[in-house]
């Protein structure tokens, strides 16, 4: 079982200190008196941590043979060690949907499945933070003071966005539109960027226009409103013939709602960017579009 902040005859750690991880747009809250480093640090080809804290001196800690991260199994005596970190190959491994706040250490797990001396423990709790999948792994020795094993669960339930995100409106990136509930099933709507947007220089993989927000029976999605490479057509959508189209001399181009392309080819699909629902509010990531986000996966589903 994963150390729990309510286990009988514990002493609570003193007020702690809160801990901004800027790289990922998150803080934490730790004890007063241990060490901490919140700088990014690669530890292998698949492993970046963007937090490392213990009890102790970060300095002593030895790491795994050919991996880089820090080893449970040899673990200094009366050390607890917390870090925040990513681990990616293709994709990102962690929560594929967003994950409520505050985080339950309760459901932690074997990081890894490593074989450690009875006497060490290492765990580790997946969530997904604003479409960023993390890991918050604790490794800690069974003599390490009570309440300092006790301030793991403390940690990781004091982890929260930082900046606060508004109710709507922009967010590193995000621009939050509001309630899944408020969003009409079957709607399609020209979304302005919101005020205070982040205006990037029009490379060809960045979209700084507006987006088309269309929410079907089964998701919620956000195609571009300039089409091909170079995003040389606005889109414009036509309510009585439920299309999405675009024209240039000579050629009028059509999708359906749900952004495929009605032929014929070459041309190909709009692109998308990336929604989340949080807490029940929509976001899109409206600074990046792409083919890279799933396409509806069952279009007439939709409908």
């Amino acid at each position: 079982m994963p150390p729990s902040s309510q286990q009988p005859g514990t002493v609570r750690p003193p007020a702690g200190v809160r801990v901004n991880l800027y790289e990922r747009g998150l803080s934490l809250e730790l004890p007063a008196r241990w060490t901490w480093n919140a700088g990014l640090r690669f530890v292998n080809r698949v492993t970046s941590r963007y937090f490392l804290a213990a009890n102790g001196p970060l300095t002593d800690l030895a790491v795994v043979p050919g991996n880089g991260d820090v080893d449970a199994a040899v673990l200094p005596a009366g050390r607890v060690v917390v870090a925040v970190e990513e681990s990616c190959r293709i994709t990102c491994y962690g929560p594929s949907t967003e994950t409520p706040l505050p985080l339950d250490w309760s459901a932690a797990a074997p990081f890894f499945g490593r074989t450690l001396p009875s006497d060490r423990h290492e765990l580790s709790l997946a969530f997904r933070l604003f479409d960023q999948p993390l890991f918050i792994v604790a490794r800690w020795a069974d003599d390490a003071p009570a309440a300092d094993i006790a301030a793991v669960a403390d940690m990781v339930r004091s982890i929260r966005p930082d900046p606060a995100p508004p109710a709507t409106g922009e967010f590193r990136g995000w621009d939050g539109i509001g309630p899944l509930a408020n969003i009409p099933v079957g709607s399609v709507t020209l979304t302005p960027l919101p005020t205070g947007a982040i205006i990037r220089p029009p490379y060809r993989t960045y979209d700084n226009a507006p987006f088309y927000l269309v929410r079907g029976k089964q998701g919620i999605y956000a195609f571009a409103s300039r089409a091909f490479f170079n995003q040389s057509c606005e889109i414009q959508y036509d309510a009585a013939a439920d299309r999405l189209s675009c024209a240039i001399p000579g050629r009028v181009y059509e999708w359906t709602r749900f952004g495929t392309f009605l032929g014929p080819e070459p041309a190909s699909n709009l692109t998308q960017h990336r929604v989340i629902v949080r807490d029940g509010q929509v976001w899109v990531r409206y600074v990046e579009d792409g083919m890279l986000w799933p396409s509806v996966p069952d279009e007439a589903a939709e409908y």
